[in-house]
């Protein structure tokens, strides 16, 4: 009789040193999966997201195109590239762009790349200004956005950028939603 009592303090002794381990390995679960959440919120907090369009004004009588880009997400983007094709020909630089639309067209046009777009911010990365949209689209009448979208309608637009964690996405000409990818790499890229 008198090893029965260590026997049971032994049984006693593993049983609670059993549950011992499965609550730390339950409280290290725990600690995992917050942390994941953790990163989750805090990718979710800082969310850019670029919305990318071409846009026609034909205000006043003059005619105006270009391209504008939103920030409509929640934290900032830092744009690394654009690509910019007209039809399947990429689009090396300003002049070239210049040369595809019309060489007498008044251009204003702000840099892109490495540029920091804020939430809720726009800007529009150039802009053709024509004096006589008339004469440039070959009618009597007067342009209309629709006759004008047709100088804008073979452009195709991708941007590359990323959020302060590092994460980045591409957003591009249509009416889908941004794409996560794991870096934006050095494609060939329009200078602008």
């Amino acid at each position: 009789m008198s090893d029965t009592p260590s026997i049971l303090r032994l049984r006693f002794e593993t049983v609670g040193s059993i549950m011992a381990i499965v609550v730390g390995v339950a409280a290290l679960w725990v600690s995992w999966d917050q942390g994941r959440v953790m990163r989750q919120e805090m990718r979710a907090s800082v969310w850019p997201a670029l919305q990318v369009q071409g846009f026609v004004d034909t205000a006043g009588g003059d005619l105006a195109i270009g391209l504008s880009v939103e920030n409509a997400g929640i934290g900032p983007a830092l744009i690394e590239r654009i690509t910019l094709y007209d039809g399947d020909d990429l689009v090396v630089d300003l002049e070239d762009l210049r040369a595809r639309v019309d060489e007498a067209a008044d251009l204003s046009f702000d840099t892109v790349t490495g540029r920091v777009m804020g939430a809720g911010t726009r800007f529009r990365p150039f802009i053709f200004r024509f004096d006589d949209p008339e004469a440039l689209l070959g009618t009597d009448g007067p342009v209309t956005p629709v006759m004008a979208s047709a100088l804008i309608g073979s452009w195709r637009a991708e941007i590359c950028y990323c959020s302060s964690l590092g994460d980045c996405w591409t957003a591009d000409i249509s009416t889908n939603p941004p794409a996560d990818v794991d870096q934006c790499d050095a494609e060939p890229a329009s200078a602008l």
